[in-house]
């Protein structure tokens, strides 16, 4: 660590000395521009000229391992700071484009400009100005109200259609949950947040445990909507279904608002509501049916935890 004395001049002139190592790598000059940037924790971070970000290009080899092609974009999606990626391969078959064009459409973004069987041309469109952290989180729970509540009515109705549209609504829960964890990434960065964001570094780090927990949810959501599809159920069976799904519907909703307010009381509320939650879920598990519902009462049982967690992250988040 290095350490610098203030001098005032004048009346009210703060000056402060720069480290000449630092100076002369940064090439810095008589009337050079230094940006200077409020960070949450009261210190200054300093660039020089021609430290913004750079658009650069990533290229990616393809060497017929999709899945692995898959993780790479999604890599540098989220920590990446490329304006377009080009994937060159010696041969890229329609079917791989197909499966990338349907992972740039989960990205928000990120869309394909170029492609030929040797290349493909990913362009990063993104401008997150005015996305925010706090709004991803909001439209996030958002979705998995909506998601729970056309649960609910695909038990009371014997839906087997409305189950299939709960499962598509994930993908764009997916994509949110993606954005927001590419703006928390920047955040770390120390890049300048959008001037709408109002949340603290911290803040930001709950934030984005919590929509990794709200991601969740969703995916256990689309399993019992998935699993529910294929089986027959009497209507008692399912009115018990229809309990549980709204009894997590408010206590999602519950800890979520609790994370938004850094509501202690209401996160231990929601806490509170665990023993008679799990209660319900036992007797759920002994209704007589001919098909098995195990799986469904375990994906509820993990939504209450999930939920548990973000209301854990609540009470964390009061202590500020």
């Amino acid at each position: 660590m290095d350490t610098r004395k203030v001098q005032i001049t004048g009346k009210s002139t703060y000056v402060l000395t720069l480290p000449k190592k630092w100076a002369v790598s940064s090439k810095l000059a008589a009337g050079s521009h230094i940006s200077i940037f409020y960070q949450d924790d009261g210190s200054l971070l300093l660039k020089p000229p021609g430290t913004t970000s750079s658009k650069k290009t990533k290229k990616l080899k393809f060497k017929k391992e999709l899945d692995h092609l898959k993780r790479d974009i999604v890599g540098l999606y989220i920590v990446g700071d490329y304006q377009s990626i080009e994937v060159v391969s010696d041969s890229i078959s329609s079917e791989e484009h197909s499966v990338i064009k349907d992972l740039c459409h989960r990205l928000v973004g990120f869309e394909i400009v170029e492609s030929n069987d040797r290349k493909i041309v990913i362009k990063n469109f993104l401008d997150t100005e005015d996305f925010t952290i706090e709004k991803g989180l909001k439209r996030m729970s958002s979705l998995i109200y909506l998601m729970l509540d056309e649960l609910a009515s695909a038990f009371e109705e014997d839906d087997r259609d409305m189950c299939q549209h709960i499962i598509t609504r994930d993908d764009d829960l997916d994509r949110m949950f993606l954005l927001v964890s590419k703006q928390h990434v920047d955040r770390l960065n120390l890049k300048k947040r959008s001037k709408n964001d109002r949340l603290s570094l911290v803040e930001s780090f709950y934030y984005r445990l919590a929509a990794s927990d709200v991601e969740r949810i969703g995916d256990h959501i689309s399993k019992i909507s998935l699993h529910f599809s294929y089986l027959s159920l009497p209507m008692d069976a399912r009115s018990v279904l229809v309990d549980l799904c709204r009894d997590c519907q408010k206590l999602f909703m519950d800890s979520s608002e609790a994370l938004r307010g850094s509501d202690r009381e209401l996160a231990n509320d929601v806490l509170g509501r665990g023993d008679v939650f799990n209660e319900k879920l036992i007797n759920a598990s002994q209704v007589p049916v001919g098909d098995s519902i195990e799986l469904i009462i375990d994906s509820f049982s993990r939504i209450r935890d999930y939920a548990s967690n973000i209301a854990e992250s609540a009470i964390d988040l009061s202590q500020l």
